[in-house]
């Protein structure tokens, strides 16, 4: 059986975030003071229209270091996707490589045989013309044909990692949508999880007052919120 730090099922917590969205977890982080676990405007999804669609699932992470020399090792990088779980979004540390595309059509069809959700990288992918024909969601800053392997060297995965001064460790739990991707460190992940619920509860309550009529105060007064 596979160890994660929840009680919860990862499958369960899965399909329960991705009826939910970003605006509103980000909305409980502000309300216990986190301010800093959306990984910025560039990250975006470049591969799939997600229109009102949730990605979620648990960190798989990945770092490469910028080092053109032969890797000595036999494969690491087939080794590694071989490994990329189920119900699992591959976050990439591209090493600040602002030119590769650390992602492309093989690695896509391993994640789609082994159910990975998404992937996140903190710069390029690849062949996303045949990645968007798949449906697979890919977040990351731009698109590139050239091939982050020659470039770079694999460092390792499942290691903490950094992007834009966002902490991800294997496990955390990773939430995307139209807006961007946010992190959730996974000792409140179920936490955020219900409390999320209960944000979005009421904003749904108070979108029906409004759309019969009920002025903003009074919909905001009757379903116990601060503001809209």
């Amino acid at each position: 059986m596979e160890l994660h730090p929840y009680k919860m099922p990862i499958e369960e917590m899965v399909k329960r975030f991705e009826q939910l969205y970003t605006a509103a977890i980000n909305d409980v982080f502000q309300d216990r003071d986190m301010h800093h676990q959306w990984l910025g405007p560039e990250i975006q999804c470049r591969t799939k229209d997600l229109k009102g669609d949730v990605v979620a699932g648990i960190a798989f992470t990945v770092q490469w270091i910028f080092d053109p020399r032969a890797d000595e090792r036999d494969r690491p990088a087939a080794k590694m996707v071989a490994s990329y779980p189920e119900n699992g979004i591959v976050v990439v540390d591209a090493g600040a490589d602002q030119i590769s595309g650390f992602w492309g059509e093989l690695a896509t069809t391993v994640c789609l045989r082994n159910g990975v959700r998404g992937a996140v990288i903190n710069g390029g992918a690849k062949d996303t013309g045949f990645v968007k024909l798949m449906g697979f969601p890919i977040f990351c800053k731009f698109t590139s044909p050239v091939d982050g392997f020659y470039r770079s060297r694999l460092r390792g995965w499942q290691i903490p990692i950094w992007i834009n001064e966002v902490l991800i460790r294997p496990d955390d739990f990773i939430v995307g949508d139209s807006d961007g991707v946010l992190v959730i460190p996974q000792e409140i992940a179920e936490e955020i999880l219900v409390e999320t619920e209960r944000r979005a509860e009421s904003e749904s309550n108070t979108r029906k007052l409004l759309k019969e009529g009920v002025s903003p105060d009074e919909a905001s007064r009757l379903t116990g919120r601060k503001d809209l």
